[in-house]
């Protein structure tokens, strides 16, 4: 009798500490599962993209913008759509208080104006041109073109605009027909992004930052007609100053049959 008591309650000490391991077993399951999801999920969110979603207002000017992250190709708009339209837009859009950071920046006393004498908070005034320092470390110099242009002076490299621009915190803002943009490339990211494109000698580089708000990035690309004959080729390439995603390029018609003298 005593003898059974006691294998009953082996066994039940036995069953009972089965069992707590399997709802151990369980439960780091369910915790692994559930981490996999939010790792998942985070990836997911960084294959996505930002995308500015507009309509058009009476001027055909951009409207009621807002901004969502989603996979790329729903970011698109049919042809015959007229309503308004969708782009991709620099990913920081997309994130809390953007708007509320333009906003702030977007303020007269960030002004940047040539010909008087009230500057940012992070710039100063030497003669006829103002300096601010970049969040990258770097140093920008503002001064007045010709025809009402401004000119910025970054890198050695002058960049022309008509646009108003703003300095705060170290990063430039230009107001432009149809938005305010955060100007994220600047002339180094610039070669950087068309050396991707093509490794030919450049020479003449002249940018420019449009009233719709492009960089309108044009040089001379020395090559080879028909592989004998030197000869240099005006090239154009449209860069978005947020994304630095090259939009457009335009070259001669007869450039197929050219080869670009590589650069050194």
């Amino acid at each position: 009798m005593k003898k059974s008591l006691v294998i009953g309650l082996i066994f039940f000490i036995t069953l009972g500490i089965i069992s707590i391991n399997c709802i151990i077993a369980v439960s780091d399951n369910s915790g692994n599962n559930t981490g996999g999801i939010s790792n998942n999920q985070s990836e997911t969110d960084e294959e996505k993209i930002c995308c500015h979603i507009f309509g058009y207002g009476t001027s055909m000017e951009k409207v009621n913008s807002q901004y969502e992250l989603m996979e790329e190709d729903m970011c698109v708009v049919s042809n015959d759509f007229v309503g308004g339209g969708r782009e991709i837009v620099a990913k920081r859009r997309c994130e809390e208080g953007y708007t509320t950071m333009v906003q702030t920046a977007v303020q007269e006393r960030n002004r940047l104006r040539v010909n008087e004498t009230e500057v940012p908070g992070n710039c100063t005034r030497t003669g006829s041109a103002i300096r601010c320092e970049l969040k990258n470390g770097k140093a920008m110099v503002v001064m007045a073109g010709k025809s009402g242009n401004t000119i910025i002076k970054i890198d050695g490299e002058n960049i022309s605009t008509k646009a108003q621009l703003y300095n705060h915190n170290g990063e430039v803002y230009g107001v432009f027909e149809n938005e305010t943009k955060l100007i994220e490339y600047l002339p180094e990211q610039l070669r950087e992004k068309i050396r991707e494109r093509t490794r030919a000698r450049l020479n003449n580089t002249n940018i420019t930052l449009n009233e719709n708000g492009e960089y309108e990035y044009e040089a001379r690309k020395e090559a080879r007609f028909l592989g004998l004959f030197r000869v240099s080729e005006r090239v154009k390439w449209n860069i978005d100053p947020e994304t630095g995603e090259i939009l457009r390029e335009s070259a001669p018609w007869w450039g197929f049959l050219a080869r670009d003298v590589r650069e050194e």
